[in-house]
């Protein structure tokens, strides 16, 4: 039976993290949308300028109408884990609240994971006035539950409190700024040197309220399990149990017209795999993030009004040891990636829901939008006997025998994969066999899932299975991926760029995108960083990994979907958030 899925939806657990750091560059290069509005599609931005509002009814699904919504009914999510029962923990700062907190406070804005749109939450708008400096400027007429206004001065604390008590910086913002400060509405965060795609990682810090976290708090903030939350949110604690909690609807909140649950439920998750998935197919959930295999038969056709969408959420792809021979030559890599036929390895891997991965690096359709125009087929490879022979010749290597040799010696390689990762066992199996076909003797290692993290961190393997990008954000998805600087000596552990890549030019189209404030700068670095995953090939990427959301519409609309693909269908982060400020109500 398998997991959740959640590696092959944003990479493996440990560069997910960092990634914040991911999840959300493009961010100024994109229009911006309201939380009541949906947007248009991209825009540029200038420093100075900033993103606005776009107006809705063009390809996304329009927002709600000046008059709000429909509403009422009660929203069910799977989402906690009981491990057996439920920790009451509603601290937005920690990586160990409940799912139910973000959906009580709010950042400034959340960048989709789709494409790096931006939907205005705290903040109305916000603008780069140059490559170091961010300015928000504040929604009018926001209040805490407890009745309280909120103001700038909420925003600052919490940065400052961030600053304070490193542990609670879990996406390393005081890694990249200098300072944050504010001035009647408008905040302003300056950052210690270029970097612009960092801006969907400071707009997504939850906001929590002054007056209430400025004394009380315990030594250690990071312990501080918040069980009387009072947020900005559209929602409010109203009930905890061990085996479930519910929130319902904050009258006073901004935007309430436009959020359509009165109540929302989250029970606690078995432990048992096989009880989650007949709890999903059951119907107890509206909203469900789970792995199914035969979804038409397993979940859409016992209970009407159903659906599913399994958009790619991450690449996953087979990362070579570059401080070794021959994975350190790239026409090695390349022989390689001609000798696999990606659809077949999809097909075993996900059952078909989702397909081959570009080699350009980008999540395709989600990032189409910045696909460089002159790499051919979109970066797609076919599988190629004779084009593998070629790339292989040209790094020493012949067929001899049925196997693959150079100087008298077969080429081997050992891929790393965790045991407990099925889809990824089910696709290293059949990469094995096609290897193996072209000649190559390929193992397979397959150790517990800690030992494998220990292992690509340190750089103690030949070849491992790993999963890249799924941020929205293409500098994010490149940088962890490939940035020069987490490449670590072997021993050394490191927690991106795992293969241990380095090159010049990369670094400095990297850098080229986080200074870049309009689109067609980030274009033009986006497609030096595609030309080198194309050519160079520092991780041959494979097929694309699955973000498995699973909704009835009994009582409600609006999930994203492939018609209005608007965030992926991920309740476990802040995407969850964004999904329930787009539903309506039914009937």
């Amino acid at each position: 039976m398998r997991s959740l899925h959640r590696h092959t939806a944003a990479a493996t657990a440990v560069a997910a993290a960092v990634a914040l750091v991911v999840s959300g560059c493009a961010g100024s290069g994109k229009a911006a949308q309201s939380a009541e509005s949906a947007s248009s599609g991209a825009a540029g931005s200038s420093p100075g300028s900033g993103a606005s509002p776009a107006a809705s009814g063009s390809g996304s699904a329009s927002g709600a109408s000046a008059g709000g919504v429909k509403q009422g009914g009660t929203l069910t999510i799977q989402g906690d884990s009981g491990n057996p029962t439920l920790v009451e923990n509603f601290n937005p700062l920690v990586p160990t609240e409940l799912g139910g907190t973000r959906l009580i406070y709010e950042p400034l804005a959340i960048a989709s994971t789709v494409d790096g749109t931006f939907t205005q939450f705290l903040a109305a708008s916000q603008k780069f006035t140059s490559p170091t400096t961010l300015e928000f400027t504040l929604r009018d007429g926001v209040k805490w539950s407890d009745g309280k206004p909120f103001s700038a001065a909420d925003v600052t604390f919490t940065f400052d409190l961030l600053k304070k008590y490193p542990a609670l910086d879990t996406t390393g913002v005081w890694t990249q700024l200098s300072k944050v400060e504010s001035k009647g509405n408008i905040v302003t965060a300056t950052f210690k040197a270029p970097n612009v795609p960092f801006e969907s990682t400071v707009a997504q810090v939850p906001i929590v309220p002054e007056h209430l976290w400025s004394s009380g708090l315990p030594a250690d903030p990071s312990k501080f399990a918040n069980t009387k939350p009072v947020g900005t949110g559209p929602f409010t604690l109203s009930s905890f149990a061990p085996t479930s909690y519910t929130l319902t609807k904050n009258a006073d909140y901004w935007n309430a017209a436009n959020i359509a649950p009165s109540q929302v439920d989250y029970p606690a998750q078995s432990s048992n795999q096989s009880t989650n998935q007949l709890n999903v197919a059951s119907g107890k959930f509206d909203w469900s993030y789970n792995f199914l295999p035969n979804v038409q038969q397993t979940y859409i056709s016992r209970g009407a009004n159903r659906s599913y969408w399994f958009p790619p959420g991450g690449t996953i792809g087979l990362f070579l040891n570059l401080t070794k021979e021959p994975y350190n030559d790239p026409n090695f890599r390349q022989g390689i990636s001609h000798l696999l036929d990606r659809d077949t390895i999809a097909k075993k891997a996900v059952n078909g829901y989702l397909g081959a991965a570009s080699t350009t690096g980008l999540i395709l359709p989600n990032l189409e939008k910045w696909l460089d125009p002159s790499i051919p087929d979109k970066g797609m490879i076919t599988q190629d006997a004779k084009k593998a022979g070629d790339y292989f010749a040209k790094a020493g290597y012949t067929m001899s025998g049925g196997q693959l040799t150079k100087d008298g010696k077969q080429a081997d390689l050992t891929i790393t994969l965790p045991n407990n990762y099925s889809d990824w066992v089910a696709a290293a199996n059949e990469v094995k066999a096609e290897l193996s076909a072209g000649g190559i003797n390929v193992t397979l290692d397959e150790p517990s899932a800690a030992q494998y993290t220990t292992k690509i961190q340190s750089g103690n393997f030949d070849g491992a299975f790993g999963g890249f990008g799924g941020t929205g954000v293409p500098y994010n998805d490149f940088n962890n991926a490939l940035n020069s600087s987490f490449a670590a000596p072997i021993g050394t552990a490191t927690v991106n760029n795992f293969e241990r890549f380095k090159s010049p030019e990369t670094d400095a189209a990297l850098a080229s995108l986080a200074a870049a404030t309009d689109e067609a700068a980030q274009q033009a670095a986006t497609n030096k960083i595609q030309q080198q995953m194309f050519t160079q090939l520092p991780i041959i990427p494979l097929y694309y990994g699955g973000s498995w959301g699973l909704f009835q519409t009994t009582h409600f609309t609006g999930w994203p979907s492939a018609e209005d693909p608007y965030t992926l269908p991920t309740p476990y982060n802040q995407m969850s958030l964004l999904v329930v400020s787009r539903l309506k109500a039914v009937g």
